[in-house]
């Protein structure tokens, strides 16, 4: 566990020096809550519901940009930094390295979420109790895990201007069919019948499942083994991407 928190420190130390990387995460977000999603929020707390409702999609859609997008172009580029040849052949297990970069982009997730959390607190009416508060959060934040393997298997796996590309398309396509720009129901009927198993969709189900705001989305019953099934897939393509690195790389 200490190489885990060393790996993440140096991380968290990496990304601080630069402003390019983490000024877009926290202002992009809310960019897009004031052009999209503030006339929502107002309109719900008009018929006595909290803007929960339309917050959580963009808070989601937060995460998903940092554990899909920034996390595979971070690692893509990790792999070009002769610095990253001499941690290969540290004698820690690769295992200690994921968790360390997983940990990392968790915690920048939090950091992600003040400039929208700040907004909506002082400017939309949020009807989540105190004890609401560290489930909602936290729930949103455990649920980014299998989103943050995905990164991390692209990143393995692409170059970094080619692994950006893709975990762009990737990262929009999982939002707008998971129904955070749109409601799945207003989706065409083709896209509609796939909705379900798809992890986003199924992440934002759980979401406002925790927090008993789930009524005005539908969803299976079987939300928990839909986001467990993709975790594994996930888990199995970055450690593929991973090996396949090192044969490539070292032999």
């Amino acid at each position: 566990m200490r190489h885990v928190l060393l790996h993440t420190r140096a991380h968290l130390r990496d990304t601080a020096r630069m402003p390019v990387y983490w000024l877009p995460a926290l202002l992009f977000p809310l960019i897009f809550f004031v052009l999209f999603g503030y006339t929502g929020a107002r309109n719900l707390a008009a018929l006595g519901l909290g803007s929960e409702y339309v917050i959580t999609p963009f808070l989601l859609f937060t995460t998903l940009n940092v554990t899909i997008v920034s996390l595979s172009a971070g690692v893509a580029a990790d792999r070009e930094n002769p610095w990253e040849q001499r941690l290969r052949v540290l004698p820690l297990p690769a295992l200690t390295r994921f968790a360390g970069r997983l940990l990392f982009v968790l915690l920048f997730n939090l950091v992600s979420w003040i400039p929208l959390l700040a907004l909506a607190v002082t400017t939309t009416d949020l009807n989540l109790s105190p004890a609401q508060w560290p489930l909602w959060l936290g729930s949103v934040l455990l649920g980014a895990i299998p989103f943050g393997l995905l990164g991390m298997a692209i990143g393995y796996r692409f170059p970094a201007q080619a692994a950006m590309a893709l975990a762009n398309i990737v990262f929009m396509l999982m939002a707008f069919l998971g129904g955070l720009f749109v409601p799945a129901e207003q989706l065409p009927a083709g896209v509609r019948d796939i909705v379900a198993f798809l992890p986003t969709h199924e992440y934002q189900h759980l979401v406002l499942t925790i927090i008993g705001r789930a009524d005005r989305i539908a969803a299976p019953d079987w939300t928990i083994g839909v986001l467990a099934a993709w975790t594994v897939v996930f888990a199995w393509l970055a450690r593929a991407a991973f090996r396949r690195d090192e044969g490539v790389r070292y032999g």
